[in-house]
């Protein structure tokens, strides 16, 4: 069982390359893609991939709550990563994170995980903008603990400095406020 996705060959680790369409697909020389593009190429590249290779597992990162709701409904992926990177204004009683109460229970039915990029945390720059952030993702935990659904936590890492094993995953968990089975799970792919 991996315990992490990588931009790199590691051997505990499922390897993912990251394309934003579908002319970027040189080999299926990995164990997924992680699609960085809007709707429309989005569902370009994954007939593609789908056509090609029905195991290849298959991740992209959200956009905006009506992109994520789209891609959960309709487009056939494995997880949807980092759903809270929208710099849309917040209102006054919830974050704009990218995903709701709706978009869990059919990401749910639908055995979509949500996925958690610790190198967005790491690699924001200024203290407003990372806590921006962090507190959408800790209301993304809120409601996929309230839903049932699943969340992971993945480095994403282009290098070995930047992995992270399960213990590192499991404190990150908690420090944001997962569950003991939540932590469990959460490096598990």
């Amino acid at each position: 069982m991996a315990t992490d996705i990588t931009l790199f060959k590691n051997s505990e680790s499922l390897f993912f390359k990251k394309i934003r369409k579908k002319e970027d697909i040189t080999d299926f020389d990995c164990d997924g893609f992680l699609i960085e593009a809007e709707e429309k190429e989005c569902r370009r590249t994954i007939e593609f991939i789908k056509s090609k290779n029905k195991q290849t597992k298959i991740a992209v990162v959200g956009i905006d709550d009506e992109f994520n709701r789209r891609a959960v409904e309709t487009l056939k992926i494995n997880y949807l990563v980092s759903p809270e990177i929208n710099w849309q204004n917040d209102s006054l009683k919830q974050r704009s994170s990218g995903i709701n109460q709706v978009v869990a229970k059919i990401a749910k039915s639908k055995n979509i995980a949500f996925v958690i990029d610790i190198s967005l945390i790491n690699g924001q720059g200024d203290g407003k903008n990372k806590a921006i952030l962090v507190s959408r993702i800790i209301q993304n935990i809120k409601i996929c603990r309230k839903i049932k659904c699943d969340l992971k936590i993945a480095s994403f890492a282009k290098n070995i400095g930047e992995l992270i094993d399960e213990k590192q995953a499991t404190s990150i968990g908690f420090s944001l406020g997962m569950s003991s089975q939540q932590t469990k799970e959460c490096f598990k792919f």
